[in-house]
Protein backbone atom coordinates (compact mmCIF):
# COMPACT_ATOMS: atom_id res chain seq x y z
CA UNK A 1 0.00 0.00 0.00
CA UNK A 2 1.28 3.50 -0.49
CA UNK A 3 0.44 6.77 0.91
CA UNK A 4 -1.89 9.69 -0.92
CA UNK A 5 -5.33 10.22 -1.63
CA UNK A 6 -6.03 6.99 -3.24
CA UNK A 7 -4.28 4.82 -0.17
CA UNK A 8 -7.13 2.60 1.68
CA UNK A 9 -8.65 4.74 4.41
CA UNK A 10 -8.87 2.81 8.42
CA UNK A 11 -10.44 4.29 11.51
CA UNK A 12 -9.15 3.42 15.02
CA UNK A 13 -11.58 3.95 17.72
CA UNK A 14 -9.96 4.50 20.87
CA UNK A 15 -7.40 5.79 18.50
CA UNK A 16 -6.15 8.61 21.23
CA UNK A 17 -5.06 5.67 23.51
CA UNK A 18 -2.06 3.71 24.12
CA UNK A 19 -2.86 0.51 21.91
CA UNK A 20 -4.85 2.85 20.00
CA UNK A 21 -2.24 5.36 19.02
CA UNK A 22 -0.09 2.67 18.53
CA UNK A 23 -2.60 1.21 15.88
CA UNK A 24 -2.52 4.80 14.03
CA UNK A 25 0.92 4.97 13.89
CA UNK A 26 1.62 1.31 12.51
CA UNK A 27 -1.55 1.80 9.92
CA UNK A 28 0.67 4.84 8.72
CA UNK A 29 4.02 3.46 8.28
CA UNK A 30 1.84 0.83 6.39
CA UNK A 31 0.53 3.66 3.88
CA UNK A 32 -3.14 3.42 5.14
CA UNK A 33 -5.25 6.87 5.55
CA UNK A 34 -6.14 6.88 9.65
CA UNK A 35 -9.46 8.26 10.87
CA UNK A 36 -8.43 9.04 14.64
CA UNK A 37 -12.21 8.45 16.48
CA UNK A 38 -11.80 9.01 20.07
CA UNK A 39 -14.06 10.81 23.15
CA UNK A 40 -11.42 12.57 23.60
CA UNK A 41 -11.01 14.88 20.99
CA UNK A 42 -8.53 17.09 22.05
CA UNK A 43 -6.40 14.28 22.57
CA UNK A 44 -7.38 12.47 18.91
CA UNK A 45 -6.22 15.73 17.57
CA UNK A 46 -2.94 15.59 19.09
CA UNK A 47 -2.57 11.89 17.99
CA UNK A 48 -3.78 12.76 14.71
CA UNK A 49 -1.15 16.03 14.26
CA UNK A 50 1.82 13.44 15.51
CA UNK A 51 1.04 10.92 12.80
CA UNK A 52 -0.36 12.40 9.93
CA UNK A 53 -4.05 11.65 10.02
CA UNK A 54 -7.75 12.90 10.77
CA UNK A 55 -9.50 13.21 13.88
CA UNK A 56 -13.15 13.08 14.83
CA UNK A 57 -15.48 12.82 17.91
CA UNK A 58 -17.13 9.38 18.90
CA UNK A 59 -18.66 8.27 22.01
CA UNK A 60 -19.46 4.48 21.95
CA UNK A 61 -22.22 5.42 24.66
CA UNK A 62 -24.02 6.81 21.80
CA UNK A 63 -25.63 5.40 18.94
CA UNK A 64 -26.15 8.58 17.10
CA UNK A 65 -22.31 9.84 18.01
CA UNK A 66 -21.54 6.31 16.10
CA UNK A 67 -23.70 6.81 13.25
CA UNK A 68 -22.31 9.85 12.67
CA UNK A 69 -18.60 9.31 12.88
CA UNK A 70 -19.07 6.68 10.43
CA UNK A 71 -20.79 8.64 8.37
CA UNK A 72 -18.04 11.28 8.55
CA UNK A 73 -15.26 8.80 7.41
CA UNK A 74 -17.19 7.89 4.17
CA UNK A 75 -17.96 11.41 3.22
CA UNK A 76 -15.22 13.40 4.38
CA UNK A 77 -12.38 10.66 4.34
CA UNK A 78 -12.92 8.23 1.94
CA UNK A 79 -14.83 4.66 1.89
CA UNK A 80 -13.55 2.63 5.08
CA UNK A 81 -12.15 -0.11 4.35
CA UNK A 82 -10.50 -1.24 7.45
CA UNK A 83 -11.62 -0.95 10.80
CA UNK A 84 -10.01 -1.00 14.26
CA UNK A 85 -12.59 -1.59 16.90
CA UNK A 86 -9.96 -0.33 19.70
CA UNK A 87 -12.52 1.95 22.21
CA UNK A 88 -13.29 0.78 25.51
CA UNK A 89 -14.49 1.63 29.03
CA UNK A 90 -11.92 0.04 31.69
CA UNK A 91 -12.40 -1.51 34.73
CA UNK A 92 -10.52 -1.86 38.11
CA UNK A 93 -10.47 -5.40 39.73
CA UNK A 94 -13.05 -5.81 42.29
CA UNK A 95 -15.18 -8.75 44.45
CA UNK A 96 -18.71 -9.13 42.73
CA UNK A 97 -20.44 -8.22 45.86
CA UNK A 98 -18.77 -4.89 45.52
CA UNK A 99 -19.56 -3.78 41.70
CA UNK A 100 -20.65 -0.77 41.24
CA UNK A 101 -23.70 -1.54 38.57
CA UNK A 102 -23.75 2.32 37.30
CA UNK A 103 -20.55 1.09 35.92
CA UNK A 104 -21.56 -2.39 35.04
CA UNK A 105 -23.97 -0.02 32.67
CA UNK A 106 -21.83 1.98 31.29
CA UNK A 107 -19.18 -1.10 30.50
CA UNK A 108 -22.21 -2.84 28.96
CA UNK A 109 -23.53 0.27 26.82
CA UNK A 110 -19.54 0.89 25.75
CA UNK A 111 -17.83 -2.57 25.59
CA UNK A 112 -20.56 -4.55 23.79
CA UNK A 113 -23.62 -2.65 22.66
CA UNK A 114 -21.19 0.30 21.82
CA UNK A 115 -18.70 -2.45 19.71
CA UNK A 116 -21.67 -3.91 18.01
CA UNK A 117 -22.80 -0.56 17.10
CA UNK A 118 -19.38 0.53 15.38
CA UNK A 119 -19.12 -2.82 13.97
CA UNK A 120 -22.80 -2.24 12.03
CA UNK A 121 -22.54 1.40 11.01
CA UNK A 122 -18.88 0.89 9.44
CA UNK A 123 -20.10 -2.40 8.31
CA UNK A 124 -22.58 -0.86 6.36
CA UNK A 125 -20.25 0.78 3.52
CA UNK A 126 -18.34 -2.26 3.64
CA UNK A 127 -21.11 -4.17 2.62
CA UNK A 128 -22.45 -2.30 -0.22
CA UNK A 129 -19.06 -2.63 -1.65
CA UNK A 130 -18.32 -6.29 -1.05
CA UNK A 131 -14.62 -5.65 0.75
CA UNK A 132 -13.28 -4.66 3.84
CA UNK A 133 -11.64 -6.08 7.27
CA UNK A 134 -12.57 -5.43 10.77
CA UNK A 135 -10.49 -6.70 13.53
CA UNK A 136 -12.11 -6.38 17.24
CA UNK A 137 -10.09 -6.01 20.64
CA UNK A 138 -10.73 -8.46 23.13
CA UNK A 139 -8.78 -9.22 25.67
CA UNK A 140 -6.96 -12.64 27.83
CA UNK A 141 -9.93 -12.01 30.26
CA UNK A 142 -12.34 -13.76 27.67
CA UNK A 143 -10.80 -16.83 28.22
CA UNK A 144 -10.52 -17.26 31.79
CA UNK A 145 -11.98 -15.78 35.31
CA UNK A 146 -10.38 -12.60 36.36
CA UNK A 147 -11.48 -9.90 39.24
CA UNK A 148 -12.61 -7.67 36.45
CA UNK A 149 -16.67 -8.58 37.05
CA UNK A 150 -18.08 -6.21 33.88
CA UNK A 151 -15.32 -5.89 31.74
CA UNK A 152 -14.20 -9.79 30.90
CA UNK A 153 -17.81 -10.78 30.09
CA UNK A 154 -18.34 -8.26 27.54
CA UNK A 155 -14.51 -9.29 26.00
CA UNK A 156 -15.93 -13.08 25.96
CA UNK A 157 -18.89 -11.27 24.24
CA UNK A 158 -17.23 -9.28 21.61
CA UNK A 159 -15.28 -12.59 20.54
CA UNK A 160 -18.52 -14.29 20.11
CA UNK A 161 -19.94 -11.27 17.57
CA UNK A 162 -16.54 -11.20 16.30
CA UNK A 163 -17.12 -14.92 15.03
CA UNK A 164 -20.86 -13.98 14.26
CA UNK A 165 -20.47 -11.07 11.61
CA UNK A 166 -17.13 -13.43 10.77
CA UNK A 167 -19.64 -15.97 8.89
CA UNK A 168 -22.35 -13.40 8.54
CA UNK A 169 -20.51 -11.43 6.13
CA UNK A 170 -17.57 -13.71 4.89
CA UNK A 171 -19.25 -14.42 1.49
CA UNK A 172 -19.57 -10.33 0.81
CA UNK A 173 -16.03 -9.97 1.24
CA UNK A 174 -15.35 -8.55 4.49
CA UNK A 175 -12.96 -10.43 7.32
CA UNK A 176 -13.25 -9.78 10.91
CA UNK A 177 -11.10 -11.12 13.32
CA UNK A 178 -10.21 -10.45 17.13
CA UNK A 179 -6.78 -9.14 18.99
CA UNK A 180 -7.05 -10.88 22.66
CA UNK A 181 -3.99 -8.63 24.72
CA UNK A 182 -2.97 -9.51 28.03
CA UNK A 183 -0.92 -7.42 30.22
CA UNK A 184 0.17 -3.94 28.43
CA UNK A 185 1.94 -1.14 29.29
CA UNK A 186 -0.58 1.46 28.15
CA UNK A 187 -0.89 4.69 30.26
CA UNK A 188 -4.21 3.78 31.16
CA UNK A 189 -2.43 0.61 33.01
CA UNK A 190 0.44 2.64 34.16
CA UNK A 191 -1.77 5.32 35.98
CA UNK A 192 -3.38 2.02 37.80
CA UNK A 193 0.35 0.38 38.93
CA UNK A 194 0.73 4.09 40.27
CA UNK A 195 -2.71 3.98 42.01
CA UNK A 196 -1.85 0.85 43.64
CA UNK A 197 -4.65 -1.09 41.93
CA UNK A 198 -2.46 -3.65 40.30
CA UNK A 199 0.84 -4.93 40.20
CA UNK A 200 3.61 -5.13 37.53
CA UNK A 201 5.59 -7.78 39.23
CA UNK A 202 2.36 -10.10 40.18
CA UNK A 203 1.65 -9.66 36.14
CA UNK A 204 5.33 -10.27 34.70
CA UNK A 205 5.34 -13.79 36.77
CA UNK A 206 1.84 -14.61 35.61
CA UNK A 207 4.20 -14.75 31.61
CA UNK A 208 6.08 -16.99 29.81
CA UNK A 209 8.14 -14.37 28.20
CA UNK A 210 9.00 -12.68 31.56
CA UNK A 211 7.63 -9.01 30.49
CA UNK A 212 4.20 -7.51 29.99
CA UNK A 213 2.91 -6.72 26.36
CA UNK A 214 4.07 -3.32 24.65
CA UNK A 215 1.13 -1.38 22.92
CA UNK A 216 2.92 -1.44 19.61
CA UNK A 217 3.04 -5.09 19.74
CA UNK A 218 -1.05 -5.65 19.80
CA UNK A 219 -0.68 -2.94 17.11
CA UNK A 220 1.02 -4.89 14.86
CA UNK A 221 -1.19 -8.24 14.95
CA UNK A 222 -4.07 -5.61 14.39
CA UNK A 223 -2.63 -4.14 11.53
CA UNK A 224 -1.50 -7.74 10.26
CA UNK A 225 -5.13 -8.97 10.18
CA UNK A 226 -6.27 -5.76 8.58
CA UNK A 227 -3.71 -6.30 5.81
CA UNK A 228 -3.93 -8.27 2.32
CA UNK A 229 -1.60 -10.48 4.05
CA UNK A 230 -4.25 -12.32 5.99
CA UNK A 231 -6.25 -12.16 3.26
CA UNK A 232 -7.68 -16.09 3.92
CA UNK A 233 -7.77 -15.44 7.80
CA UNK A 234 -11.38 -14.86 9.68
CA UNK A 235 -13.05 -15.50 12.81
CA UNK A 236 -9.89 -16.22 14.86
CA UNK A 237 -8.89 -14.97 17.89
CA UNK A 238 -5.40 -13.80 18.43
CA UNK A 239 -3.92 -13.42 22.06
CA UNK A 240 -1.12 -11.37 21.84
CA UNK A 241 -0.16 -11.65 25.85
CA UNK A 242 3.69 -12.60 26.38
CA UNK A 243 2.39 -15.97 26.96
CA UNK A 244 0.26 -15.44 29.88
CA UNK A 245 -2.72 -17.89 28.70
CA UNK A 246 0.08 -20.82 28.54
CA UNK A 247 1.24 -20.24 32.15
CA UNK A 248 -2.38 -21.52 33.43
CA UNK A 249 -0.55 -24.70 35.49
CA UNK A 250 2.39 -23.82 35.96
CA UNK A 251 1.57 -22.02 39.74
CA UNK A 252 0.79 -25.35 40.87
CA UNK A 253 4.53 -26.41 40.19
CA UNK A 254 6.53 -23.71 41.34
CA UNK A 255 5.86 -20.61 38.78
CA UNK A 256 7.31 -20.17 35.24
CA UNK A 257 11.20 -21.30 35.38
CA UNK A 258 13.72 -19.00 34.66
CA UNK A 259 16.24 -19.00 32.37
CA UNK A 260 18.85 -21.45 32.51
CA UNK A 261 22.56 -21.04 33.37
CA UNK A 262 24.77 -21.23 30.70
Amino acid sequence: MSGGDHAPVAAVTGGAGGIGEACVRRLRSDGWQVVVLDIDIDQARAVAERHGAVAHAIDLADERSIEEAAAFVEREVGPCQGLAAVAAHLENPHRPESQDYAEWEDILRVNLTGTFRTLTCFGRGMLERRSGSIVTVGSITAFNSSPLQAYGPTKAAIINISRNLAVAWGRSGIRVNCVCPGPTRTPAVEASYARGERNPDTMIRETALGRLVRPEEVANAIAFLLSEDAGAITGIELPVDSGTLATQLWGLYGGVPEPMER
